[in-house]
């Protein structure tokens, strides 16, 4: 049997957790079963796109417009010339596009992804976007609170809903067994997004400053936010114990050197920077929102905080700089539930298996 065609639609691929979990995942899949496609429809990194993966690369700068409108038609077209099986679709723009032409086109397997909690939603955008939901024939998810979020404010089917685990390279990010004593603590994230709350993480950082004044806090990614967080960190005082490392290749790498990682987002879904963290021995401190408690249980194996509070994240800090056999601890326990629970093999292997059942019920 040929195998089965699969087009996967995102707006555009940088490094950031989205765009490298769908990378991974093109690169592993099995291709004696399925032949991907790739649809980027914004201005993207071409290093990025895995080999051997078809890439349409696509301007689509508006979805609303005449222009919208002719590449709406063309992706039908294409879909139908080209008999794929599968559509799978990321983000909101891309969803909109790809999904209302994977069902003009008959596609029969139609999958919209939820990775976030719909931190970006308003009226209109949920008006249009939960009407192309119920057009597709499944969803998939990375975590249980993302499910329950959406199958709840869009009215979906939870049927149709799936829990897949994100994937990550376990045997890749060696285990850093680090001394107790702090000296480096980081945010993995893009500054591009309020909701990533960078600011509390500097924040935190002027607070424990004032107590331990030598240990260095690192932001890893970049963005337009970026210049406002600078001054933050000039106008309390901590702007040189704040290094903005800009984006990084080897971010695996980079966290070798964090005792302590932070995750301060108002919303999350699964966090990859958390997966890393816990695998690389950097003991965790992230908020109570999305799929956070899902990996972490509080001063089991990380530290869990309300959301939008800095004094909170600053008060597990100076917890963890005075209990360092509870660090240790802490950190032991996280690597384990990371290496049982989340590997490539196993979210490729259920994703296949998604594929082939949702292929055989449509």
């Amino acid at each position: 049997m040929k195998p089965r065609k699969i087009l996967f639609c995102i707006d555009c691929l940088v490094r950031g957790g989205t765009e490298l979990q769908l990378i991974g995942l093109i690169e592993r899949l099995d291709r004696e079963k399925y032949q991907p496609y790739l649809l980027t429809i914004k201005d993207t990194d071409n290093s990025l796109v895995p080999e051997d993966c078809h890439h349409l690369q696509w301007s689509v700068p508006k979805l609303l417009s005449f222009s919208g409108i002719i590449q709406l038609v063309k992706l039908t077209r294409w879909l139908r010339k080209e008999n794929v099986s599968i559509v799978q679709c990321y983000f909101q723009d891309s969803t909109l596009l790809a999904g209302v032409a994977a069902w003009l086109a008959r596609v029969p397997v139609r999958i919209a992804c939820f990775r976030d909690m719909a931190f970006w939603k308003n009226n209109k955008l949920e008006m249009v976007i939960g009407k192309v939901y119920q057009m597709m024939t499944g969803y998939i998810s990375n975590a249980n609170a993302v499910s329950k979020h959406f199958v709840e404010h869009f009215k979906l089917q939870p049927n149709k809903m799936t829990v897949l685990p994100n994937g990550i390279d376990v045997e890749k990010l060696t285990f850093i067994e680090h001394q107790p004593t702090i000296t480096d603590i980081g945010i993995v994230g893009n500054m591009t997004r309020h909701v990533k709350r960078t600011d509390l993480f500097i924040a935190a950082a002027a607070i424990v400053a004032e107590k331990y004044p030598d240990i260095n806090w690192h932001i890893v990614g970049d963005g337009h936010l970026k210049a406002g967080l600078k001054k933050q960190a000039e106008q309390l005082d901590i702007a040189d114990k704040v290094i903005f490392a800009g984006r990084v290749a080897n971010v695996d790498q980079y966290i070798e050197k964090m005792q302590i990682g932070v995750i301060s987002s108002d919303s999350e879904g699964l966090s990859n920077a958390i997966l890393e963290y816990m695998l690389k021995g950097s003991v965790c401190i992230a908020t109570n929102v999305g799929g956070n408690p899902e990996l972490i249980h509080d001063e089991i194996s990380g530290c869990i905080v309300p959301a939008d509070n800095a004094a909170m994240i600053a008060k597990k800090v100076i917890y963890l700089i005075e209990n360092p056999e509870k660090y240790t601890e802490l950190a032991l326990n996280a690597r384990k539930k990371i290496e049982s629970q989340y590997n490539w093999q196993t979210c490729v292997d259920e994703h296949m298996q998604y594929y082939h059942h949702a292929l055989e019920d449509n």
